[in-house]
């Protein structure tokens, strides 16, 4: 793993290391770190600042350059991405977010490194029980179900998708229906890229993943 060293990109004091010996922030009178093995979770925020249209990321090469442009910007504390983090343990929590500079490439290397030690449980609890639970959201091989809500047939799910309500928000549409059967903002959803994922793999339709194009996509598409 490259070490990386986040500053601040406004005028207030700490810095972020990501290492091989897992995440420490510094704060000016404390800090926090957590090792790699210690992390039993994450939650993730993003928020969408500006009115481009998201429909340019699908554009081949075109959504390259407008990443690397999100990066660069970002590096100069011009974020678009307002995105943010938060690592749990059994007893330790390090959070941090788009007011280090660099935070996208951080948070991207940090969900490479964690995403297959968390997926897997995931994905072995579901292979002996036939569901998985992500907060309120509980996937099952031919059913979703949301919360106490009634269950949702895999006939009748429209689409898992990210929407942009900015902060962006995970939800379940049901078919010929106007309103999301079931919808919480990232930040409520337990390991996001294994609940993308399982569901994917489950055979749901899942959209709304080019929200997560400045650098985050790759992990949970």
């Amino acid at each position: 793993m490259v070490p990386l060293e986040l500053r601040r990109s406004d005028i207030g004091f700490g810095r972020v290391i990501v290492d091989d010996t897992g995440v420490t922030r510094e704060r000016l009178m404390s800090t926090q770190a957590i090792a790699w093995d210690e992390i039993r979770d994450y939650r993730l925020t993003l928020e969408i600042r500006g009115a481009r249209m998201e429909v340019l990321y699908l554009v081949k090469w075109l959504d390259v350059l407008l990443m690397a442009n999100d990066v660069r910007k970002g590096y100069r504390g011009e974020h678009r991405f307002r995105v943010g983090i938060e690592l749990l343990g059994e007893d330790r929590r390090v959070a941090f977010n788009w007011r280090f500079k660099g935070v996208e490439l951080a948070i991207a290397q940090i969900l490479q490194r964690i995403h297959p030690t968390l997926a897997a449980p995931v994905h072995a609890v579901f292979a002996r029980t036939g569901i998985a639970r992500f907060g309120d959201l509980t996937i099952g091989e031919h059913a979703i179900r949301w919360g106490d809500k009634p269950v949702l047939l895999r006939k009748d799910v429209e689409r898992v998708e990210l929407f942009n309500s900015s902060p962006i928000r995970l939800r379940v549409m049901a078919k010929r229906k106007a309103w999301p059967y079931g919808q919480a903002v990232l930040g409520n959803i337990p390991n996001l890229g294994a609940a993308i994922e399982l569901a994917e793999r489950q055979g749901y339709p899942v959209g709304g993943l080019e929200l997560l194009t400045s650098g985050l996509r790759a992990i949970v598409a």
